[in-house]
C-alpha cells in the first residue's frame, strides 16, 4: 500500500505524461518544442521507466533522435516533424494514422458519430468540451490523453485537501474512459503510427504512448 505522499508523486508524474502525450499528437511540432526537448533532456530523463520493452523501445528511439539534432539542422528537423505529422494525421492525402477512435471502430470508419457522442458525453460530464468542437471530432487521440490529465490533475488536488470519495470517483472515471475507449483503439492506432511515421519522433511516441495507456490501465485497475 503506498502513502499519501506516494500517491500524489504518481499523480503528478501521470498527469505530466498524460498531458506530454496528447500535446504531441494535437498540435504540430515548434521550434520551441523542439528546443525544450533539448534543453530539459526529456527523453533521457522521462520521469518513469517502465519493464515493457515496447517502451524501452520508444525511448531508446527518442533520445536517438534528439542525439542527432544540431544548431544547424534544427530547422530541417522541424520541417520532417511537420511533413510527418501533416501525412499521419492531417492530410490532405489519404492518412496513413487518422487520430479518431471512430475512425478504428466504428463499421463506417467515419467521424462525428455515435462513438464521438459518447466521448463528448464524457467530457461533459466533467463540464469540458473540445476546444473546437464540431469541428475537430472529440475522440481525437491527443483529446483523450488531454481528457485523463485533467482528470488525473483534479483527483490529486481531492487528495490534497482530503477529499476521499471525490478522489475514488474520479480515479473509477479515470478506468471507464480507458476501459471503454483509449484502451479499445490506441494500440491499433499507435501501430499505424510506428509503421507509417517516417522520423523516430512519432514512432517512438507512439510506442511510448502504446506501453503507457496499456501499463497505467492495468495499474489502475489493481489498485
Amino acid at each position: 500500500m503506498i502513502d499519501n505522499n506516494e500517491e500524489l508523486s504518481l499523480l503528478e508524474v501521470r498527469e505530466l505524461i498524460y498531458s506530454i502525450l496528447g500535446s504531441v499528437f494535437l498540435t504540430p511540432p515548434s521550434i520551441d518544442q523542439v528546443d525544450i526537448i533539448l534543453e530539459e533532456k526529456l527523453f533521457e530523463s522521462f520521469p518513469l521507466e517502465l519493464d515493457a520493452e515496447v517502451f524501452r523501445q520508444g525511448l531508446d528511439q527518442l533520445c536517438q533522435w534528439a542525439a542527432n539534432i544540431t544548431e544547424s539542422n534544427k530547422n530541417e528537423v522541424l520541417t520532417e516533424l511537420n511533413d510527418d505529422f501533416n501525412t499521419l494525421f492531417v492530410g490532405p492525402h489519404k492518412l496513413k494514422a487518422p487520430p479518431w477512435e471512430s475512425v478504428y471502430r466504428s463499421e463506417e470508419k467515419l467521424t462525428f458519430d455515435a462513438i464521438t457522442l459518447e466521448v463528448r458525453e464524457f467530457y461533459r460530464r466533467h463540464g469540458l468540451e473540445v476546444a473546437k468542437k464540431n469541428i475537430e471530432p472529440d475522440d481525437h487521440f491527443g483529446a483523450e490523453l488531454e481528457f485523463m490529465a485533467e482528470l488525473i490533475g483534479r483527483q490529486y488536488k481531492a487528495l490534497e485537501l482530503k477529499h476521499y470519495e471525490e478522489a475514488k470517483l474520479l480515479m473509477d472515471d479515470q478506468i471507464e474512459f480507458l476501459s471503454e475507449h483509449l484502451v479499445k483503439w490506441a494500440f491499433e492506432f499507435t501501430q499505424d503510427v510506428i509503421s507509417n511515421a517516417r522520423t523516430d519522433y512519432f514512432g517512438g511516441l507512439a510506442r511510448l504512448a502504446s506501453a503507457y495507456i496499456q501499463w497505467d490501465f492495468e495499474r489502475l485497475k489493481t489498485s
